[in-house]
């Protein structure tokens, strides 16, 4: 007899009482069987669909591993390629199967501890460059001061000497020493303004002055030395420029100093014209054209560029046949640009030069009474009385015989305690203070002085120029400074400023 599958079996005799099927069980076991189909069918099928699913989703991963693994190797050739360019020299390049992303971090982590050791070292040279401009600033300050005593006692006593109707061959001797002292002067001041520029410090002051008054100032202080060069000098002021304008003359003049300066320095038998033009009027500013022409030399056009740089000339011939340090005109420009302005130039060779810029000035109303400036006349202080505290013999010297000569009474102090002491009892129209004194500063004494009088006013005198000296004179309470050298017409003004 044929063995049926157990499943079989096991219907038959569910169904059709074992191995002997009647005919009325029969139908019972087709049925059955018919159902088995149904449901082997069934299953097929879900099972069919189940496979189809989780092969879409095989292809799916797969892929999706596949892009994953392309994206990683595109990754760390891309790291590789880049860290290559910053790794250090004497570490070995990537090779096309370094692969392992361990040892390319590891590498990473290397470069930027090395990074970080030289960042820290950078810092601590920064440091000490600062330190080294600081300790440069403090020592150019320092010697500004050293020098400017002994000059202003040189440019005093010539002064002087001047003023009592020498004879004729020692008037020539005087001229020497004067222009050999100014350039001296000048000389400093230079070296001194660009340390002040380059260590950003050169503060621009905003006060009423007169343009026409300033340019006229600067021509005749320049007719001199034309004149002993056979120069001509003209200066030619546009009349609808405003009386006054608020800007910084100190710098201004000074710009345009170094500009008829050079013109006069570098041309022989030639002219020079100076025009100030009113460029511009509006309601409440003018733009204010200088120009400054000369017949000179000229500077060969390879050159220009060049002389706008500090220490540089148009060639080195020009340093040995006029002298200077190259600095006039790289300070003119760092000053113009502070003013939001710049030089420009026109030069041939042979033929001249001509220097000109412009720039913005506020205008200011004034009183026709109580004008900004004036003009020195008289140079009379009409009996005032003035307490002079000065330590330095010859400073006390010169600045006496000045002060004296313009009909003023002087009483003076050797320090700045006799002269906290002398006010106290004394009655003065005026002090004139040293910042640098044995036993007390001046910055002290003032500090004492505003304690029982808030009046008088103090002026101080200083060598020093260095960038925090209005500063700490204002705190200390003082109205103004006069630096040393003492130019007599300038000393003059700010001191009758203060007496009016």
């Amino acid at each position: 007899m044929m063995a049926y599958h157990k499943l079989l079996q096991r219907q038959l005799n569910k169904y059709a009482g074992g191995n002997n099927i009647t005919p009325d069980n029969l139908q019972l076991l087709l049925e059955a069987v018919n159902d088995s189909y149904l449901a082997f069918e069934k299953d097929k099928e879900l099972s069919d669909h189940a496979f189809t699913i989780s092969q879409q989703e095989y292809i799916e991963i797969n892929t999706r591993l596949k892009e994953e693994v392309e994206l990683r190797k595109l990754s760390i050739q891309k790291l590789k390629s880049i860290l290559s360019h910053f790794i250090s020299e004497n570490k070995e390049s990537f090779t096309e199967k370094d692969d392992n992303l361990l040892e390319i971090v590891d590498q990473l982590t290397d470069e930027m501890n090395r990074r970080k050791a030289v960042e820290q070292q950078l810092l601590l040279a920064k440091e000490e460059a600062e330190k080294a401009s600081i300790a440069k600033s403090d020592f150019l300050s320092v010697i500004s001061h050293e020098i400017r005593t002994p000059l202003n006692a040189v440019i005093g006593m010539g002064h002087l000497l001047h003023k009592n109707q020498p004879r004729p061959d020692q008037v020539e001797n005087l001229n020497a020493l004067r222009i050999s002292a100014d350039n001296l002067l000048v000389l400093i001041n230079d070296i001194l303004d660009f340390n002040k520029i380059e260590a950003g410090k050169l503060d621009l002051e905003a006060a009423p002055f007169s343009v026409k008054k300033l340019a006229k100032d600067i021509v005749r202080a320049n007719t001199n030395g034309a004149n002993e060069r056979e120069n001509g000098i003209s200066l030619l002021i546009d009349d609808k420029i405003p009386d006054y304008l608020l800007g910084d003359s100190l710098r201004l003049g000074q710009v345009l100093n170094n500009l008829v300066a050079n013109a006069v320095k570098f041309t022989q038998k030639g002219f020079i014209s100076v025009r100030v033009d009113l460029a511009e009027l509006n309601a409440k500013s003018a733009v204010i054209k200088f120009s400054v022409i000369d017949t000179g030399v000229g500077i060969a056009p390879e050159n220009v560029r060049g002389i706008f740089l500090p220490f540089m000339q148009a060639s080195t011939s020009i340093t040995r046949k006029y002298g200077g340090t190259g600095l006039g005109l790289a300070i003119t420009r760092k000053i113009l640009q502070l003013l939001n302005s710049d030089i420009e130039v026109e030069t041939k060779v042979g033929k001249g030069s001509k220097f000109f810029f412009s720039i913005e000035l506020d205008i200011v109303v004034t009183n026709p009474e109580n004008p900004y400036e004036f003009d020195i006349i008289d140079f009379d202080l009409k009996q005032a009385c003035i307490l002079l505290a000065e330590d330095t013999m010859f400073n006390v010297f010169y600045a006496t015989q000045l002060l004296e000569s313009w009909n003023s009474q002087v009483e003076v102090a050797e320090n700045g305690q006799i002269a906290v002491e002398m006010m106290k009892t004394g009655n003065y129209d005026l002090i004139l203070m040293d910042l640098h004194m044995p036993v007390m500063d001046g910055y002290t004494a003032a500090i004492k002085i505003r304690e029982f009088n808030t009046t008088i006013p103090i002026v101080a005198l200083t060598a020093s120029v260095s960038g925090n000296v209005r500063e700490k004179v204002m705190e200390a309470g003082m109205q103004d400074y006069v630096t040393k050298p003492l130019n007599p017409d300038e000393f003059y003004i700010k001191v009758r400023k203060y007496l009016i």
